[in-house]
């Protein structure tokens, strides 16, 4: 009976196993998957975020410039320019100051306001620093002819935009102090004869939109702000940024911090979200512009791959933890029900034994209300037939 009693136990056992494996791995795999591509996709979703924050910043600037450039006391200027009118020009300067304070004034985001004549020399010039917007000397002004952005803004066509790549900004060929990131944009100006006359140009201070990427570097993730050549804009670590030969030229770059990811980031203008090596790197590109030709740089999210999937991790051990405790539990009725199967055939076969040997004195019963009581009860008039057949052989 005890083959019997193991035959029954494994069959409960595979009958209840079978379908745990199969519905459990079902939604084990399933559940664990959704769970990993929702905490990667959260990844992916703040670097989009902050894309799209740093975008919307800087979405009104060529606006602001174009309308500068067709500012009437800009016009004015450029007509006594193109006039060679000494007197004009000197008051239509003292307005265009005036315009351009205010306006400094009023957007607060520009570093420099500027009108650049087409030698490069500065003619008006509004600083903001520390909050305060100040008309720049006419001693203090400098040419920038030999600066790249001037030379890029100055051959372009009427209506064209000039943006320029972020980097520190420079006075008098030196690196300002303390740092200053900047984003140039200009456009060139043209007076009726359709002669260039100089350029309308911005420096738009990009530590409005980098110290709120600092800002939202929370727990163990590291949120990086990169060019297309991999350098930082943005690093946890404040001393890597600006590490290109154009700024502080100290090398430290993201290829070399992540060499399995930089391949698949820099310089891509489309999101990417990859596993490489421990890491999990989630990025997303800014551009400069509505078209997005023209690209600013990428907004990287790298996070330890144990971090982000933590809680898939925690989903399976607790899973883990109820099938098994399913599982004890179906072992634990499994061997119940065996033992109350076999129990009274056990019980019926040591009396038919006991039966064989002439002990016929105790009564054979059991208490289930199934086949075994029936075989019981046939049993039991077995019993009493052989008393009565032994005593009329007496």
């Amino acid at each position: 009976m005890t083959k019997i009693k193991n035959k029954l136990l494994l069959a409960f056992i595979l009958i209840s196993l079978i379908p745990l494996i199969v519905l459990g791995g079902y939604g084990l795999t399933t559940i664990s998957g959704s769970l990993e591509s929702a905490s990667t996709a959260k990844l992916s979703d703040k670097v989009s975020l902050y894309s799209l924050e740093v975008q919307d910043f800087l979405k009104n600037v060529s606006n602001d410039l174009f309308y500068l450039r067709d500012s009437v006391t800009l016009n004015s200027l450029v007509n006594a320019l193109a006039g060679d009118d000494i007197l004009n020009s000197s008051t239509a300067v003292k307005n265009l100051e005036k315009d351009f304070l205010a306006f400094s004034k009023q957007k607060k985001i520009y570093y420099q306001v500027r009108f650049l004549n087409a030698d490069g020399m500065e003619v008006v010039r509004v600083d903001r620093n520390e909050g305060e917007s100040t008309i720049i000397a006419k001693n203090r002004l400098q040419n920038k002819k030999t600066r790249y952005y001037f030379a890029d803004t100055a051959k372009l066509g009427h209506g064209k935009l000039m943006i320029s790549p972020l980097d520190l900004n420079r006075e008098r060929g030196e690196v300002e102090r303390p740092l200053r990131p900047v984003i140039r944009y200009g456009t060139p100006v043209f007076d009726k004869s359709n002669k260039l006359q100089g350029i309308v140009l911005f420096n738009v201070l990009a530590d409005n939109f980098l110290e709120f990427l600092q800002k939202e570097q929370k727990g163990k993730e590291q949120l990086f702000f990169i060019d297309s050549k991999g350098f930082y804009y943005s690093n946890p670590e404040s001393g890597k940024a600006w590490g290109s030969p154009a700024d502080l030229d100290t090398g430290y770059n993201f290829a070399k911090d992540y060499p399995e990811a930089s391949s698949m980031v820099m310089g891509n203008t489309s999101p990417q979200n990859v596993k490489v090596a421990e890491h999990i790197v989630a990025s997303s590109p800014v551009f400069l512009d509505k078209r997005k030709s023209k690209l600013l740089g990428t907004i990287v999210n790298v996070a330890k791959t144990k971090d982000v999937l933590s809680t898939v991790d925690t989903f399976r051990n607790i899973f883990l933890l109820i099938g098994a405790v399913v599982f004890l539990a179906t072992l634990f009725l499994a061997m119940g029900l065996a033992k109350s199967i076999t129990s009274p055939l056990v019980y019926l076969t040591d009396a038919t034994m006991n039966m064989s040997k002439g002990k016929l004195a105790e009564p054979i019963a059991v208490t289930t209300k199934d086949e075994t009581k029936l075989l019981a009860e046939a049993i039991e008039r077995l019993r009493k037939s052989m008393i009565i057949l032994l005593k009329r052989k007496k």
